[in-house]
């Protein structure tokens, strides 16, 4: 009897260290992705946060999570926001999509949790 509780012991010990671990890396991984245009005369957002938060608005139409998260991913692989991207170059991209594009504004804090962000607007000087 002693021999099995001193293996459910070590067992729930390292079980513990594991999640501990996996809470750490999840922690380091986490960032946040926004990004909201006017097209069309309409306005669009996507929101992301690590691990698993998805948000996506137009006009008067929310979608969260599951619903979400196809447009959010659509978005950031068009997007494909980085540390060098600038705001014309992630301007062009989003035009592909949306080509009466009037104005966007991208926020991306890293997984070192530097916050990034891109404005642009049309006929007007980009800011970065």
């Amino acid at each position: 009897m002693k021999r099995v509780i001193f293996i459910m012991m070590v067992v729930l010990l390292l079980l513990t260290s594991i999640v501990g671990q996996a809470n750490a890396d999840e922690l380091m991984e986490m960032f946040s992705l926004r990004i909201t245009i006017e097209a069309d005369e309409e306005v669009y957002q996507w929101k992301y946060d690590s691990p698993d938060y998805y948000e996506f608005q137009h006009q008067d139409r929310v979608l969260r999570e599951g619903e979400a998260e196809d447009q959010v991913n659509n978005m950031n692989e068009l997007v494909n926001v980085h540390e060098e991207a600038s705001s014309e170059t992630l301007a062009k991209r989003i035009k592909e999509e949306f080509p009466k594009l009037e104005s966007m504004d991208i926020r991306w804090r890293n997984g070192d949790s530097e916050l990034y962000t891109w404005r642009w607007k049309k006929n007007e000087p980009s800011v970065e």
